[in-house]
């Protein structure tokens, strides 16, 4: 096979990663990753590596094109242009990372098994390091699980280990094909139908042994979404009337004799006050029924630096609860880093990360809440049923991302997590989707509008903890370990064949 047909391969393998990215396109998932894994077989390493670059410029050309127009609107097409250049070799460096730890086992003598497992556990792992190394970047996630999004059986999979043993069964899947193709062996084929057998029934299981929730506690939920324009300025002539459009909202709100209205992330540009206007005429209830209200709004800090806040009330006069974002978003909130961009073209403005998960004690039930891009965030929602969350709450903006694929992505991460905890989950977003889906990923409501609104929907509370609830790190050590004695099994075959 000549390098020049390779080079090829590895740019096939980053476009079909991308469009499983961009478009949740399940069967991409599956088969992204097989034409590098041909191409790096019998190849040596330094020619290895450039074709992951390769593979990753190509995903990265596709995936961070949505950066053009977010940020030339906020700081000019040659800016956008450079960032937008600077993200793509990122991402083709992350991808030369994850082909030399693909490197080994491709080129291994191991058996075909014991070869496909070491490619998918030390993916699985390295796709859990990228996540937390930056967790506000959620554009440099090299999920293979996210192509699975759409899928209410493949999901199913997640209530054991969450969106990474998924991506440890694209993975496997991605290797078994991989080396069929190669090989032509009738072994490496029946290898891979009994991977995605074991898959699909493992899903099943999922299925059986956590069941859709049929408790009778219901709750009913308002979404007031005010759909904000991105660009929006506040000041004497707009603001009267963009308040009034919110309290007309609200209204329309308390008219649906909801348990739980829930607001957007930071609705207005200005901190929390517990007597500020909006706030006291958004608690003044026409309705005279009780309704408690979760609200995204800034606390003040110090003179540069806020908390992304959410808030729950229910009387101006009673307990306010707070929840303070703990992985602020790397484009806009958070000093720039190697892997943030900036954003806003006003210096001095940072979000401190809150300390710690918060549940909301609500007239609806108990609320696991969550803002923006922690919805892609797996560390953030794993805690929350086991501290007593009984459904879940996603707060956003996602103005900048409006036009992009991105906004899907959040939506349908969201999903995710529900089946995951098998708790219903409710997402309500500036500029992008909002709904809810319960605890087996079925869509309950699901909105995308220009001009403001307010859905409602009942929500079932569920106490139940799933397996990945409880153990979160389970699967984890378990990649570990298949990486670490299938590596130490190489380094012995190497100095066996040097000793010869």
């Amino acid at each position: 096979m000549s390098h020049r047909y390779r080079i090829l391969l590895a740019a096939l393998s980053g476009l079909l990663f991308a469009i499983s990215i961009i478009f949740i396109v399940l069967p991409f998932s599956f088969v992204a990753f097989v034409p590098l894994l041909i191409a790096i077989n019998k190849l040596n390493l330094k020619k290895a590596l450039f074709t992951g670059f390769i593979s990753g410029v190509s995903t990265g050309l596709f995936t961070s094109f949505w950066m053009l127009e977010s940020l030339s609107s906020f700081a000019g097409m040659p800016t956008a242009i450079s960032v937008y250049l600077f993200a793509v070799l990122l991402i083709g460096l992350m991808m030369t990372l994850g082909t030399l730890i693909l490197y080994p086992f491709m080129n291994s003598r191991l058996p075909i098994i014991a070869k496909s497992i070491g490619i998918a556990s030390i993916w699985t792992l390295f796709e859990f390091s990228i996540c937390n190394l930056v967790p506000g970047s959620f554009w440099f996630h090299p999920n293979l699980y996210k192509g699975v999004l759409k899928s209410g059986l493949l999901l199913q999979v997640a209530v054991f280990g969450g969106g990474l043993l998924i991506s440890f069964f694209c993975a496997w899947i991605n290797a078994l094909l991989a080396l069929f193709l190669l090989d032509k062996r009738k072994q490496s084929l029946i290898w891979l139908i009994v991977v995605l057998g074991s898959y699909i029934g493992l899903c099943y299981t999922a299925k059986l042994a956590y069941p859709l929730n049929t408790s009778p506690e219901t709750a009913k939920v308002a979404l007031i979404n005010a759909n904000h324009p991105l660009h929006m300025q506040w000041n004497e002539s707009t603001g009267d009337q963009v308040v009034r459009e919110m309290l007309q909202l609200n209204k329309e709100a308390y008219a649906t004799q909801s348990q739980l209205q829930i607001w957007t992330e930071s609705i207005v540009p200005w901190s929390f006050r517990k007597d500020d206007d909006l706030v006291l005429e958004i608690l003044k209830n026409p309705e005279h029924h009780k309704t408690g209200h979760i609200i995204g709004l800034l606390t003040d800090h110090s003179t540069d630096n806020f908390y992304n806040s959410a808030y729950y009330i229910e009387d101006i006069n009673g307990p306010v609860q707070r929840y303070d974002k703990q992985y602020p978003l790397m484009y806009s909130e958070a000093p720039v880093t190697l892997f943030s961009i900036p954003l806003f073209s006003s210096p001095g403005f940072n979000i401190i990360p809150g300390r710690q998960d918060i549940i909301f004690n609500t007239l609806a039930g108990k609320a696991g809440i969550t803002i923006c891009n922690e919805a892609l965030v797996d560390k953030v929602f794993y805690q929350l049923p086991a501290k007593g969350a009984e459904f879940l709450v996603v707060i956003s903006n996602d103005g900048w991302i409006a036009n992009s694929y991105l906004l899907q992505q959040h939506f349908y991460s969201s999903r995710l997590h529900a089946v995951e905890s098998r708790r219903d989950l409710l997402i309500n977003s500036n500029l992008g989707y909002s709904g809810a889906f319960n605890g087996m990923g079925q869509e309950l409501v699901k909105a995308k509008e220009e001009a403001g609104f307010v859905r409602t929907v009942s929500i079932s509370k569920n106490k139940q903890l799933t397996f990945y609830s409880k153990n979160y790190y389970f699967f984890l050590y378990v990649y570990l370990l298949f990486t670490v004695l299938l590596l130490t099994i190489l380094f012995i075959q190497k100095k066996q064949k040097k000793a010869i």
